[in-house]
């Protein structure tokens, strides 16, 4: 029953934030909703400077709440699984190697590049017992753009379909990749000693198994789900039915996923576009998947709202342990996430044949459209105190409040200004 309660009053807070949103701050929801939960975290803060025993309490509990696990292992799968579903397939086939270059060579520049900037500004704020390895785990999980809050923000943007095609692409790919080298760095970062990380070092082999096994095993489960959910549909044509059959296919691919250790966020990229390509196809009613297209933008409607009210409220958490540096070297790591994404996408496009107007201003809508969201708090929120978590689950709270707030209130403007008007609908 306790489950049954949390779970209420999670909703209740969502429904609330959404309906204060839609009726004061009117701005796109996902964004509105972070802003709400944020405001409503600040208001309680302030209010605990007059009666802190009311509110330590519930700043407790807040930091109780398992919001690494809620994201990885319960709403991630049924997110993905939704925006690969609704995503344009045949425009991520048309650009299948920018964002397969983006998805992989690009995270692992954007790691290394993050994680010695980062390690310069822990040097140059004084901070004692930082590594180098520390500051390249804060690289890995903050390098992947965030396909929750990319797909959510970028529905009615002005970005052209076709960088539409690609910050989504890369997105739904690149979790995959981040989450290998976000694990290859963990096991090379036991602690706060040098000695200890040196001893617990994975050869090229084991890394290479790693990689392997998350991205090649997550890509065949998605395949093996996606074909036997899709010919079950077909069988079937029963709405009711199908809503079913989609829902087995997502829980019983992530929970394979998670117990077999490869990765369940690209089976379920691989699952959902196999779903989508099916019901889109020639031989197939288009009436057939318009109640599969409405069950899954529910949940995914349900499921945004509440993840980035959440996103709001772990502020709570964080003010527990909050130092001052903290917050100062997360306001110096945004633009150095910034500078590492200019650098890993503008010297990576060289390697595609991407166009989209002149290659300054694709950079640019590249760059400000590669949000960061709650997958990368999660990360920060996984990791143990050895590997400097505090400040790293600061920076990274900084630098995804910036992403989200900040650029994904103005990716609109800054296509307006950058791209001429024949080319927004490319």
């Amino acid at each position: 029953m306790e489950i049954y309660a949390l779970a209420a009053v999670i909703l209740g807070i969502s429904a609330l934030a959404s309906v204060f949103n839609a009726k004061v701050l009117r701005l796109p929801e996902t964004i509105g909703l972070m802003a709400t939960g944020l405001i409503g975290s600040t208001g309680l803060l302030l209010f605990g400077l007059a009666f802190p025993g009311v509110v330590a309490g519930f700043c407790h509990q807040v930091a109780a709440f398992d919001f690494s696990g809620f994201v990885l292992e319960f709403a991630l799968g049924f997110l993905i699984f939704a925006g690969a579903f609704a995503a344009d397939a045949e425009a991520m086939e048309r650009d299948r190697w920018p964002i397969l270059i983006f998805a992989t060579l690009g995270i692992v520049l954007s790691t290394f590049v993050v994680g010695f900037l980062t390690y310069a500004i822990v040097s140059l704020l004084g901070l004692q017992g930082i590594l180098l390895i520390h500051c390249l785990l804060f690289g890995a999980l903050i390098s992947p753009t965030d396909p929750i809050a990319v797909l959510a923000i970028l529905k009615g943007s002005a970005v052209p379909q076709s960088l539409q095609a690609d910050i989504a692409g890369e997105s739904l790919l690149n979790d995959g990749v981040a989450v290998v080298v976000f694990l290859t760095i963990l096991q090379l970062a036991p602690g706060n000693d040098p000695v200890g990380a040196a001893e617990h070092q994975p050869g090229i082999l084991s890394i290479l198994h790693l990689f392997g096994r998350e991205v090649l095993g997550g890509a065949l489960l998605g395949a093996v789900f996606g074909w036997i959910g899709t010919r079950l549909i077909l069988i079937t044509r029963a709405p009711a039915v199908d809503i079913l059959i989609s829902l087995a296919t997502v829980m019983g691919c992530y929970a394979l996923a998670w117990r077999w250790h490869v990765s369940g966020p690209l089976a379920l990229v691989v699952t959902g576009l196999m779903f989508g390509q099916v019901l889109s196809a020639s031989e197939t009613d288009s009436s057939e998947r318009l109640h599969l297209d409405f069950f899954w933008d529910g949940i995914d409607h349900v499921l945004n709202a509440v993840l980035f009210t959440l996103m709001g409220m772990v502020l709570l958490g964080l003010a527990e342990n909050f130092e001052l540096h903290f917050l100062t070297a997360g306001v110096l790591a945004i633009p150095a996430v910034l500078l590492a994404r200019v650098i890993s996408v503008g010297s990576l496009m060289l390697l595609t044949k991407l166009r989209c107007g002149d290659p300054i201003s694709t950079v640019s809508i590249l760059t400000w459209g590669g949000l960061r969201g709650g997958i990368s708090i999660a990360l920060a929120l996984s990791i143990s105190d050895e590997h400097s978590r505090n400040l790293i689950l600061h920076m990274t709270y900084v630098v995804v409040a910036f992403s989200i707030l900040v650029q994904g209130t103005t990716i609109g403007a800054l296509v307006k200004r950058l791209m001429p008007e024949e080319n927004r609908g490319s």
